[in-house]
């Protein structure tokens, strides 16, 4: 299963860090691979840090798991 998850990833450089400046800084890292790796979503169970993000990316979606997976 890793391998065929590892098969569809790609390394992606980030020349740049934008502080998001969410609640928790532990997760500052992940909000900026996402705009690095120009993903449209983050899905994750930590919907209420996400969102109180001071820079605010209108086209990217928080999302739980749950409701991924029923999209």
């Amino acid at each position: 299963m890793l391998d065929a998850f590892l098969s569809k990833c790609r390394w992606t450089r980030i020349y740049y860090l934008w502080r998001t400046n969410l609640p928790d800084e532990a997760d500052n890292h992940v909000l900026e691979l996402t705009i690095a790796g120009a993903a449209d979503a983050v899905i994750t169970r930590n919907i209420r840090d996400f969102e109180g993000a001071e820079l605010r990316f209108p086209n990217l979606r928080i999302v739980r798991p749950e409701h991924f997976i029923k999209e």
